[in-house]
C-alpha cells in the first residue's frame, strides 16, 4: 500500500523536486512550541535545502533525536537521497503508519542487506511488493547469481548465448571458466550498446581470456574522446586496475543500478532526486564507481548546487580512469562561479598532466582569448587542426582567431570554404556579414548573407544586430532602428546592440534617446576600452544639447 509519505515523495519530490508543505502541518498547540522551539526553524531550513536540491545539508540539520514526524519525513527523505543509508533505514524504523512500515522505507533496508552480502535477505524485503522504483531489475540479477551460485555447473544454457547483457556476463564469469563465455561477450560487443564504464568491464574480460587486441581495441575506438585513452591503455593490464579483476556482484549491481538511471524515460526517472537516490545506491555497493560520482556530480551542477558537485568530484582519485572528465567538469564549475583566479590555477595544473588532450586544448585557447592573448590561441587551434580529426566549429574557431590578429583576408577564406561546405552555417554566414559591416566592405553581400541567415533563424537577437548594423552602414537608418530594436527587445542586456541602437537613435537627430541607450549600455559593459569611447560620445553629445 502506497501511504502518505510515499505519496509525498512522488508527487512533490519525485516529480516536482520541490517541498511544498505549509507551515500550519507542523503542530501549533502550545506544548509543541513549549517543547519544541527549534522544530519550526530546522522544519523550514531543511525544507529549504532540499527545494534547493541540497539534501545533504538538510540531513545534516536534522542530525539529531528526533520524534515530530514531519521532521522524521524529511530527516528520512534528505538521508537517502544524500546516500546515508544506515541513518535512513534507522529513521524509517520510526516511521510506522497503521503499524506497517511503508514499502518506500524498506529501501535502505534492501540496499544494506545487498552491501552485507545477506543476497537472500535482500529478496524477502520487497517480495510481494510492488515499489515505483525498478528494483526488479536489480533483484533479477540477484536471483541470477544466487542460481548460478547453487547451479551442479554441468553446462552452460544456450539462452545464455542468445539472451545475455554484460552484467549476467561477469556473474557467469564468478562460476565457470572465463574462457567458456567468450561467445557471449562477443555477442554483447557486437550489440555496442554499452556504456563507458560497461565498455571498461568488458575490456576487461579480455584482458582475462588474454585477447589483449579486442581489449586495446575497445579502449581506443569506444570510449569517448573525453577520457585520456593513452593513460587509460598504458595503465589498464596493471596489478591495481579494477577492471582487470573478476567482478564480485557489489561491483556489478552497482554498474546495473547506474544503468538504471539511464534505461527508464517515466516521468519519475527523470526526477532528480529519483536519480540521486540511484546513483548513491552505486556508490554506496561500490565506493569506487566513478562514473556514478561524476554522474551525480553532473546533476548537482545543473542544479547550481556547485559546493556539493565540486566535493562529489574531489573524491573521485587522480589515477581514476574518470580523473580526466571529473577534472573538466571541475573546470566548468569554477568557470560557472566566475573564480577566476581558481580557473586558471586548476587549467594550468590539468594542461600539465594532459597536454594534448583536445577538450583541455579547446579550454585553454578560450582561456588565451579571454585574455586578448590570441596569437596564443591561434597556435592551440593550429595544433587541433595539424594532430586531430577536425570539424567544422575547429576551423570556424581558427579562422575567427586569424581575423582577432588582423588577419581577415586568410580568415575570410577559410570562412567560405565553410559556407560552401555548409551553406546553412548561420554562424559563419553572422560572422562574414558583421565584419563586412565593420570594416565597411562588400555591404551588399554582407545585407544577402545576414538575411539568408535570418530566414533560417529569424528571431536571433545576435542576427538582428548584425542587420541593423549593415542597414545603418548603407545609410539606412530608420531600418537599422526597427531591426535594432527588435535585437534589443529580445537582448535587454547586450551592451553592444544597446550601443548599436544609441548610434542609429543619434544618425536620426534622436539625441536624447541616443544618449538614453548609451548611458543603459554603460550598466553592462565590461570592456574599459568601450566604456571610455561610449562616455566621450555621451560627454560630446550631452554637451549640444
Amino acid at each position: 500500500m502506497i501511504k502518505s509519505v510515499l505519496i509525498l515523495f512522488i508527487t512533490v519530490n519525485l516529480i516536482g523536486c520541490n517541498i511544498k508543505t505549509n507551515i500550519s502541518d507542523i503542530p501549533q498547540n502550545n506544548s509543541f512550541k513549549k517543547k519544541n522551539t527549534s522544530y519550526l526553524g530546522n522544519y523550514l531550513t531543511a525544507n529549504y535545502s532540499l527545494k534547493k536540491g541540497d539534501a545533504y545539508t538538510a540531513s545534516r540539520i536534522l542530525n539529531k533525536n528526533l520524534n515530530n514526524r514531519k521532521l522524521l519525513e524529511i530527516k528520512f527523505f534528505s538521508n537517502l537521497v544524500s546516500g546515508n543509508f544506515v541513518t535512513a533505514n534507522k529513521v524509517s524504523n520510526k516511521l510506522k503508519v497503521n503499524g506497517e512500515i511503508n514499502t518506500l522505507y524498506n529501501l535502505p533496508r534492501y540496499i544494506l542487506k545487498i552491501k552485507n552480502h545477506d543476497f537472500r535477505g535482500s529478496l524477502e524485503i520487497f517480495k510481494n511488493q510492488k515499489l515505483f522504483f525498478n528494483i526488479d531489475g536489480l533483484s533479477n540479477l540477484v536471483k541470477f547469481w544466487i542460481r548460478e551460485k547453487e547451479n551442479p555447473q554441468n553446462n552452460l544454457s544456450e539462452k545464455y548465448f542468445n539472451n545475455s547483457s554484460i552484467h549476467k556476463l561477469l556473474i557467469l564469469e564468478n562460476f565457470y571458466d572465463s574462457y567458456k563465455l567468450t561467445r557471449i561477450a562477443d555477442l554483447i560487443y557486437k550489440n555496442n550498446n554499452l556504456n563507458s564504464h560497461e565498455f571498461l568491464l568488458l575490456a576487461g574480460f579480455y584482458f582475462r581470456v588474454g585477447d589483449l587486441k579486442k581489449s586495446k581495441e575497445i579502449l581506443r575506438l569506444k570510449l569517448p574522446s573525453q577520457f585520456d585513452k593513452v593513460n587509460i591503455i598504458d595503465h589498464f593490464f596493471k596489478n591495481n586496475n579494477i577492471f582487470k579483476k573478476v567482478q564480485k556482484l557489489n561491483v556489478i549491481l552497482a554498474s546495473k543500478i547506474y544503468n538504471m538511471t539511464k534505461e527508464d524515460n517515466s516521468i519519475v526517472n527523470n526526477s532528480y532526486s529519483y536519480q540521486k537516490i540511484l546513483l548513491e545506491l552505486s556508490v554506496f555497493l561500490e565506493p569506487k564507481m566513478d562514473i556514478s560520482k561524476y554522474a551525480l556530480a553532473e546533476i548537482y551542477t545543473f542544479e547550481k548546487t556547485y559546493k556539493t558537485a565540486f566535493r562529489i568530484l574531489e573524491t573521485i582519485p587522480e589515477k581514476s580512469f574518470f580523473s580526466l572528465p571529473a577534472n573538466l567538469k571541475k573546470l566548468e564549475i569554477i568557470k560557472s562561479s566566475n573564480m577566476n583566479v581558481k580557473y586558471e590555477t586548476l587549467l594550468f595544473k590539468i594542461i600539465s598532466i594532459w597536454p594534448d588532450n583536445k577538450f583541455i586544448l579547446y579550454r585553454l585557447a578560450n582561456y588565451y582569448k579571454s585574455k586578448s592573448l590570441y596569437h596564443k590561441s591561434l597556435k592551440i587551434y593550429k595544433k587541433i587542426l595539424d594532430h586531430y580529426d577536425y570539424n567544422d566549429r575547429d576551423l570556424f574557431l581558427y579562422a575567427s582567431n586569424l581575423d582577432k590578429i588582423g588577419k581577415w583576408k586568410e580568415a575570410k577564406v577559410l570562412f567560405l570554404k565553410l559556407l560552401k561546405k555548409n551553406p546553412r552555417d548561420t554562424f559563419t554566414l553572422n560572422y562574414i556579414s558583421y565584419k563586412l559591416a565593420l570594416k565597411n566592405q562588400e555591404l551588399e553581400l554582407a545585407l544577402g548573407l545576414i538575411k539568408k541567415a535570418l530566414t533560417i533563424d529569424p528571431n536571433n537577437g545576435y542576427f538582428l544586430d548584425t542587420l541593423g548594423w549593415v542597414e545603418y552602414k548603407r545609410s539606412n537608418f530608420n531600418s537599422a532602428v526597427y531591426f535594432l530594436e527588435k535585437s534589443v527587445s529580445i537582448l535587454p542586456r547586450s551592451a553592444e546592440v544597446i550601443d548599436h541602437l544609441g548610434d542609429c537613435y543619434l544618425m536620426l537627430n534622436r539625441t536624447k534617446e541616443a544618449i538614453f541607450e548609451w548611458n543603459k549600455a554603460l550598466k553592462y559593459e565590461t570592456n574599459k576600452d568601450t566604456i571610455k569611447k561610449i562616455k566621450e560620445k555621451i560627454r560630446q553629445h550631452d554637451r549640444l544639447l
